[in-house]
């Protein structure tokens, strides 16, 4: 098939579904497919391969079923890092590379001691070891699934995190410099107003029961043992959410409360340091 009528063909089955900028996404994977530019398709023309043509196919019908364009091809690109992703993680967000501007902003580069909570895919202690070798940073996640893809993109990557099972901080014992998380933080009931795209992921890395703060609240109360004295809590939350997580902190032995908003100018990143004296 021409590579004009295989795209034509990809565009009208997207737009069919629904698919948000579905002439972007044909474009997206038949470059993804096929290994080859769109760029040189205008130039060079021709057909797909027989295989070329199978794997675009594919790929077009898991996308208009409204599968995350992120689990078709299998990457992600965070904080300049190409990470695998698979149904066993969130797939990561633009807004959540604020939190790591902020750890970075927020620490000096030593030999500090940095702790993801629910780690994922393990961006966050990806991105974070990337940018402060001298860091000791660990990556802990309810799911052992999850951890096996993160463990697996620090191998790829050659970036030294430790990975960990842990309940937040349940089975993590030693003291930190900072604890950064990205925990489930969607109200159980909101469910209907997300996509068909976010609904594929998996559910235990979005909600959270207590209008979406559970988790958060959780682990305010635990990080003043696991962080010492002056060390700094980084939280990503929900709209509508930083005000009671902030009350939750001041609550709980921490100072210098800072609300950072995202590109969209949402309430979107918690700061906070734990006092000096407990």
């Amino acid at each position: 098939m021409l590579w004009r009528d295989a795209l034509r063909k990809a565009r009208m089955q997207l737009d069919a579904a629904d698919v948000e900028d579905a002439d972007r996404e044909a474009v997206y994977l038949l470059q993804w497919a096929t290994g080859r530019t769109f760029a040189d398709w205008v130039l060079g023309g021709g057909s797909l391969a027989e295989a070329e043509r199978a794997q675009y196919d594919a790929a077009v019908t898991r996308r208009a079923a409204r599968e995350p364009l992120a689990y078709i091809t299998g990457f992600r690109e965070f904080f300049g890092l190409n990470l695998h992703v698979t149904p066993a993680v969130l797939i990561p967000r633009p807004e959540t590379e604020l939190m790591v501007e902020a750890a970075l902003n927020a620490l000096p580069d030593g030999p500090l001691r940095v702790v993801d909570v629910g780690t994922g895919s393990g961006a966050i202690a990806l991105a974070l070891k990337a940018h402060r070798p001298q860091w000791q940073v660990c990556g802990v996640d309810i799911s052992a699934a999850a951890l096996e893809v993160a463990r697996g993109n620090g191998d790829r990557l050659g970036i030294p995190v430790e990975w960990r099972h842990s309940d937040l901080l349940r089975d993590v014992s030693e003291a930190f410099h900072a604890v950064i998380a990205n925990l489930p933080y969607i109200a159980p009931d909101d469910a209907s107003s997300l996509s068909p795209e976010v609904l594929q992921e998996p559910h235990g890395a979005l909600f959270a029961e207590d209008r979406g703060l559970y988790l958060m609240e959780r682990l305010v109360l635990e990080a003043p043992s696991r962080l010492v004295p002056g060390g700094c809590l980084v939280m990503e939350c929900g709209a509508g959410q930083a005000r009671a997580l902030s009350q939750q902190l001041s609550a709980n032995g921490f100072e210098k409360i800072e609300v950072l908003p995202d590109y969209a100018g949402i309430d979107r990143v918690v700061t906070a340091r734990l006092s000096g004296s407990r």
